[in-house]
């Protein structure tokens, strides 16, 4: 009997629901959340152990791999009078080959020792009204000189201007040729220097210049963002 009674009760239990009330403004600001969070992070990209560039990942053939490429709408080249068939330089907006910004062998270690995370209110006076004040939560991102942002070997050997070998009609579609080959796409160009075009560039990839970053960046500020509206000036 005590056994069925325990089960009973146990069931009863189980079976409560909470009900959920409804918070206007006033009661939110009664509530007192707990303390906001800090947060560490590091990035290590395309560095072995040591710190150093993975040749091992990202040498030889798979150099292409081991880039950051961007490409702009509406930039294009078509081919012109003297071009040659790897080379086009006739700009165009619309259609004909893609041009990729190309930052070829990036790597580097970026560690943010500390970002703080934390729920705060936000008090600022309406727009055409000074007299009026309007309150929204915001989440604010916080930074501190006092734990910088250590980079170290952050940057890229190579920034280079490629080019697609197949065309990009103007509603985006595109004609390859052969779409296995990764020759046929700019960002996985994969030329480099050899000894006649220069003696100390030879075997480096292709590029007018490079980056290489190190040191520490002291930031002491913060950031909110929240959703804004038109009482806020700015929006």
């Amino acid at each position: 009997m005590k056994k069925i009674m325990g089960l009973l009760l146990l069931t009863a239990s189980m079976a409560t629901q909470a009900e959920l009330q409804m918070l206007d403004n006033s009661d939110l600001q009664k509530i007192e959340g707990q303390a906001g969070a800090d947060i560490s992070l590091k990035l290590d990209l395309n560095q072995d152990a040591t710190g150093q560039y993975d040749q091992a990942l990202c040498g030889g053939a798979n150099a292409p791999y081991c880039r950051l490429a961007l490409s702009l709408n509406n930039r294009y080249v078509t081919k012109q009078a003297g071009d040659s068939d790897t080379v086009w330089s006739a700009p165009n907006s619309n259609s004909g080959r893609k041009l990729w910004l190309v930052l070829k062998d990036i790597q580097g270690s970026i560690n943010i020792q500390k970002l703080g995370l934390d729920g705060v209110d936000l008090l600022y006076a309406k727009k055409g009204s000074a007299q009026v004040q309007i309150l929204k939560p915001a989440i604010q991102l916080s930074l501190t000189a006092s734990k910088p942002l250590i980079i170290k070997n952050f940057g890229f050997s190579a920034l280079s201007i490629e080019q697609d070998q197949y065309q990009t009609s103007s509603d985006g579609s595109i004609a390859e040729s052969n779409p296995t080959s990764a020759s046929q796409y700019g960002y996985l160009n994969n030329s480099t220097y050899t000894s006649t075009d220069s003696v100390y560039d030879a075997g480096k990839q292709k590029g007018f210049t490079g980056m290489m970053m190190n040191g520490n960046l002291a930031i002491n500020g913060r950031m909110l963002m929240f959703s804004c509206d038109s009482t806020h000036p700015r929006c």
